[in-house]
């Protein structure tokens, strides 16, 4: 949870909420962060973030940082965007994550932002609900398990705003924060797939490493990466060699078009694509040889 500095908004315009959660895309694909719900309100935001690899710091302070210069350039605004530090607080118990989300999901109704909890607002429920096409970045199976499907994670939620089910006495409303219970400090809320995560995102070498690598297996030039071709299927070696630099360099996918001379746009909706549908050929193969190489 991170408030505006001054109470002021960090959220002016729709387009400052795009901007937030297109950033919260790259920090996710950068530093193997999951996303189980997020709320935007004018002047705060609330994360609920799974963070198996003990980075999360690294990851906030990239997300904070690069969205207020964003901001600070967007409306000529000068200056700290956010007050202090962001808080933070470790929950493994499945209970209290379910009154956690209850409560991320309720801001906007809460400040009377909009009339029903199922409106449209800057949350992840109606993606939970099905409303709304799901983010790749947002991550529901884990709480829609917790809850036992979408009618039952609205029914709850609805019973905590009717004030049927009270939230717990160490609760704090104001911040979103457990006073003492549910909480453990020497772990994140669930490690069972700390070894997927660990296995899915090497994140430790340098960028000229991995694009040496790449070239050795599509046979290609850094030349022709970076040649100009049109088309779905155009130049499947810088496919692949987008998809390395994200899965295994420490560049930021900004960082990554300026390598390849793309854009930033081009670079994310690949990835998107690589994403929901599986790579075409021969891009399928090279994925599936640099796997192997790395197991």
């Amino acid at each position: 949870m991170h408030r505006g500095a001054r109470r002021a908004p960090i959220f002016k315009l729709p387009d400052d909420c795009y901007g937030f959660l297109s950033l919260l895309e790259e920090m996710v694909d950068r530093f193997g962060l999951e996303i189980h719900a997020y709320s935007l309100m004018p002047n705060h935001y609330h994360l609920l973030i799974r963070s198996v690899m003990g980075n999360l710091s690294k990851g906030m302070q990239f997300m904070n940082g690069t969205y207020t210069i964003w901001l600070n350039k967007r409306h000529r605004w000068d200056g700290p965007v956010f007050r202090g530090r962001y808080k933070s607080q470790l929950v493994e118990d499945e209970e209290y994550l379910r009154y956690l989300i209850a409560y991320i999901h309720l801001n906007p109704l809460e400040a009377r932002l909009v009339r029903r909890l199922s409106d449209e607002a800057w949350t992840s429920h109606r993606a939970y609900l099905g409303k709304d096409q799901t983010p790749s970045w947002l991550v529901t199976k884990e709480f829609l398990r917790i809850f036992g499907g979408r009618k039952k994670m609205h029914e709850f939620i609805l019973s905590v705003r009717r004030k049927a089910i009270q939230y717990p006495d160490d609760f704090n409303e104001e911040t979103g924060l457990f006073i003492r219970r549910g909480i453990k400090r020497d772990a994140p809320f669930s490690t069972s797939n700390k070894k997927r995560l660990q296995s899915s995102h090497h994140r430790l070498r340098d960028a000229e490493d991995v694009l040496t690598d790449v070239l050795k297996i599509c046979g290609s030039s850094l030349k022709y990466l970076k040649q100009v071709q049109m088309g779905f299927r155009a130049n499947p070696e810088r496919r692949f060699a987008i998809w390395a630099l994200n899965r295994s360099s420490n560049l930021s996918q900004r960082e990554i078009a300026k390598q390849l001379d793309v854009s930033y746009h081009q670079v994310t909706r690949l990835l998107g694509r690589m994403r929901a549908n599986k790579p075409l050929e021969p891009v399928r193969s090279w994925i599936k040889m640099w796997i192997e190489r790395e197991k």
